[in-house]
């Protein structure tokens, strides 16, 4: 579909979202759990840190994340904003969210990311692996854009596809884990870039996130005491390489992370769909006729 006969954003639903959003209300206590464990949880709050701080911001911030899960960024985060909203479309784990993650500045809405509309503006946008399980990444990408004040930032950490051992690792997982989506893409570094600037995003930045860390913020291991050391190791090496190495490690890393700015001068409505399709749009295509067919 070329973005220039995109719909406008509506309240439908497709039919690869009410498949997304069943998936994640049906395993949200299972995907809760992983924040809840300390060996988890210390490399799922590095991955989130890591993210933001590929962005100029600070603590006078107010933050939308989309795809917020359960919530937990808001207490990761705590101290970094000073107002934060979280969307996610799972009813589920937005309940857990309002319950445990709530507070005087943060709070959580249900609500689809293609048109949801807090009538506020945000000086940063985040998404932890959200754009990899959408079927529509346009339409969402162009209202995330439209919620962004003009200077604000839009940040996304996506899993990317460069190293073959991780690539083999996630088809592995799509066909054992009934709890991992088998409808996921990844996104390379430069898809990413061009998708962004496309969208008239500037000041375009990718890292590599992730090398020893990231086993340990998806599959909770056993015994804590132990698994727990080795996840705090892992973050701490994780930090040194990113920082010494950079985008040298984007081959081998499991995840990237891209931000773009909008510019200062852009109007409220900036976030039109562009006159070409691109590759992310002709991989999400592809993705649903490998699935459905």
């Amino acid at each position: 579909m070329n973005p220039t006969t995109l719909p406008m954003p509506g309240k439908t639903r497709s039919a690869h979202e009410t498949r997304d959003r069943d998936l994640f209300d049906k395993i949200a206590a299972a995907y809760c759990r992983k924040d809840l464990i300390p060996a988890c949880r210390t490399a799922r709050r590095q991955r989130i840190e890591r993210t933001l701080a590929c962005v100029p911001v600070g603590p006078e911030i107010s933050m939308l994340e989309a795809g917020c899960g359960a919530g937990f960024a808001a207490t990761y985060l705590d101290g970094k904003y000073s107002a934060y909203r979280g969307e996610d479309h799972s009813a589920k784990l937005i309940e857990y969210a309002r319950a445990h993650n709530a507070g005087t500045r943060a709070s959580f809405d249900v609500a689809n990311i293609k048109d949801y509309n807090p009538r506020r503006r945000f000086d940063v946008i985040l998404m932890i692996g959200v754009l990899h399980h959408l079927d529509e990444i346009p339409l969402a990408v162009r209202n995330l854009i439209r919620l962004l004040r003009p200077g604000g930032w839009l940040v996304c950490n996506e899993p990317q596809p460069t190293n073959p051992l991780i690539r083999l690792a996630r088809r592995v997982r799509k066909r054992i884990d009934a709890q991992y989506s088998n409808e996921q893409i990844e996104l390379s570094a430069a898809e990413l870039r061009e998708l962004f600037t496309r969208f008239g995003l500037i000041d375009i930045r990718t890292r590599p996130q992730g090398l020893f860390s990231t086993p340990f913020a998806e599959v909770p291991m056993g015994p804590q005491p132990i698994t727990r050391s080795l996840a705090k190791a892992a973050c701490l090496v994780d930090t040194a390489l990113e920082s010494m190495f950079g985008r040298l490690l984007q081959r081998v890393s499991w995840n990237v992370v891209a931000a773009g700015q909008k510019p200062a001068n852009a109007p409220w409505t900036m976030g039109k769909p562009p006159d070409t399709q691109g590759r992310v749009e002709r991989r999400a295509v592809a993705r649903a006729t490998t699935v459905h067919t």
